[in-house]
């Protein structure tokens, strides 16, 4: 085997540099094992193993990907992609541990987020490659040895290892011991060298370190009940970081009195993902009666992130089934509140460039759960003299005959909505007297949660708008509807603006 470290570590730079992968629809994996090395094929899977690893487990191929991995495993447990361990040590850890290393990580995921039928099917194969990654201490090649060991702490922690350990330590004690190990040593080691971890060039890891042992110090919790913002348990949460609104799919929700429950089914529970400090998950865990009312399980939420979530273990007949614990609507903007940062101003407070307003922060400055492009039936137009933007013209719904809109629907809570319809008419809630904002406009459904709108039913004096507020509404359009050209969002914004 004609293969030298030198040639193989240029040409590594070279390939990273000029590929990437995305995630999102990729292809089948396709996975051979080596006696002569192909470079460009090697690197090919290594990138397409990792983008595998951060899949979606509904993507196109998932499955079919899966069963390649589970196909390729080799009988000593590992992935590696040569013959034989019998190349170059540099070689050895990049096309022989690290192959195993991402593709045991993508077992480990699928096993924490998979059903009863998936973990049973890939329980032995993930066994062995556990087994397998314990050969080098996760180590990299010479002087990349700590370098190397990270990378290969940051691929498992994508696949949720703390949470894996945590639920299933005794499917590899050699495994977990490996890594608690790991990082205890690293982190005393820092502290020993004050704070400064320097590998044999100079390059310093201490963030490095830090990061992993936060990663290690804390578990991301979805709550979505008593738990959230505003309720009465969210005291257990005080010495926790609010990560944002997210959304876990494949439960359905019920109330079961002065708290909700969930178990699995066919909707969306919307909550909020915490990263909460590892000592308090004790006292979270007795509130919730975990293992007697509730499991612990994990599961991926909309961020993208895996979090734990609590399962309800009782009986759910005779409760009502319910959308959410908070009530959420969609509230559709059809004018500048298109346009993120915009809108935001309305839940954060403060102003947005071209207008002259400031906007008073929600009491809930959650963001939206979710943002979506919706089409509304009936027709916008400019109207009224708008101080906020120069004296020109905002925009209004005729809701006295059927038309067509672009809107953009942000699912928010039902005392954010109030706030925001209160916001947009000057700072007093709509009722119907005014000459701004005062219709609250019903729009349907989507999701189960009702989409709320604000206009004037009155026919406003038409205006045109200023060019602040056009390109607002421009800005808008392009982040939420990208595939329109300019020629037709100019040409539906000209046909907005009457004679």
């Amino acid at each position: 085997m004609r293969m030298t470290p030198s040639s193989h570590s240029s040409l590594k730079k070279a390939f990273f540099k000029k590929n990437t992968y995305g995630g999102i629809t990729m292809n089948k994996i396709k996975l051979t094992r080596q006696d002569e090395p192909d470079f460009d094929e090697l690197y090919r899977m290594i990138g397409e193993l990792k983008d595998f690893l951060k899949e979606d487990m509904g993507s196109r191929n998932w499955m079919k990907n899966l069963e390649t991995i589970l196909d390729f495993q080799d009988t000593d447990g590992s992935f590696k992609l040569f013959t034989s361990y019998e190349i170059p040590s540099d070689a050895r850890v990049d096309f022989c541990h690290m192959p195993t290393y991402i593709c045991t990580a993508i077992l480990m995921k699928s096993y924490l987020i998979g059903d009863s039928k998936l973990s049973k099917k890939i329980d032995r194969p993930l066994r062995r490659g556990l087994k397998a990654c314990c050969m080098r201490n996760l180590m990299g090649h010479g002087y990349e040895a700590l370098e190397g060991q990270i990378e290969a702490l940051n691929i498992f922690m994508k696949a949720g290892l703390r949470e894996f350990i945590d639920l299933y330590p005794d499917m590899s004690r050699k495994f977990s011991k490996m890594i608690s190990n790991i990082c205890g040593s690293n982190f005393e080691m820092l502290e020993s060298l004050r704070n400064a971890l320097l590998g044999p060039w100079g390059e310093d890891y201490k963030e490095d370190i830090l990061k992993i042992n936060k990663y290690f110090n804390t578990r991301r919790v979805f709550v979505y009940g008593t738990l959230m913002n505003g309720e009465s348990n969210h005291h257990f949460l005080e010495n926790s970081n609010c990560l944002g609104a997210s959304t876990v799919e494949g439960y359905q929700m019920y109330n079961v009195g002065w708290y909700p429950a969930i178990v699995p089914g066919d909707g969306m529970i919307i909550g909020e993902l915490y990263e909460v400090p590892q000592e308090d998950m004790a006292r979270i865990d007795m509130l919730e009666g975990e293992g007697s009312l509730y499991i612990r399980k994990c599961e991926m939420t909309s961020s993208k992130s895996l979090a734990y979530i609590y399962e309800f273990l009782e009986d759910t007949e005779g409760l009502d089934r319910i959308s959410s614990w908070k009530d959420y609507i969609w509230y559709v903007s059809y004018g500048s509140n298109m346009l993120y940062d915009r809108f935001i101003c309305y839940i954060e407070g403060g102003s947005y460039e071209g207008s002259s307003s400031y906007r008073m922060p929600c009491e809930d400055t959650s963001a939206p759960v979710e943002v979506r492009a919706v089409e509304i039936p009936h027709d916008m137009y400019f109207g009224n003299y708008s101080g906020s933007w120069h004296g020109g013209g905002v925009s209004f719904l005729d809701t006295e005959k059927d038309g067509h809109a672009l809107g953009t629907a942000y699912l928010i809570t039902r005392e954010q909505f109030e706030h925001v319809a209160a916001e947009e008419n000057g700072g007093r809630y709509p009722d119907g007297t005014g000459n701004w904002y005062e219709d609250i406009i019903s729009l349907g459904d989507m999701d189960g949660f009702e989409m709320l709108t604000v206009t004037n039913k009155k026919p406003r004096e038409q205006n045109e708008p200023s060019e602040e507020y056009l390109e607002t509404l421009k800005r808008g359009i392009r982040e939420n509807w990208p595939d329109m050209s300019e020629e037709d969002i100019g040409r539906y914004l000209n046909s907005c603006i009457r004679e």
